[in-house]
């Protein structure tokens, strides 16, 4: 689990978002950023779950800045 929270910090990183925190939302995480919140699978069965979280965050980031 720590390396999944690890991988998702660091996704949102590479998007450019500031990381607060990470809060358990049941089967998701939520990355708290100072832009806004990005919700990430907790099990990720998906293979696709990378290049989905990869545009959600370069979407949260591309929201803020506009």
């Amino acid at each position: 689990m720590r390396k999944h929270i690890k991988e998702c910090r660091n996704i949102c990183n590479s998007a450019g978002l500031s990381v607060l925190g990470v809060e358990f939302r049941g089967k998701h995480l939520a990355i708290l950023c100072s832009e806004g919140r990005v919700f990430m699978p907790c099990t990720p069965s998906d293979f696709r779950w990378r290049h989905k979280a990869k545009s959600v965050a370069r979407r949260v980031g591309a929201a803020y800045q506009a």
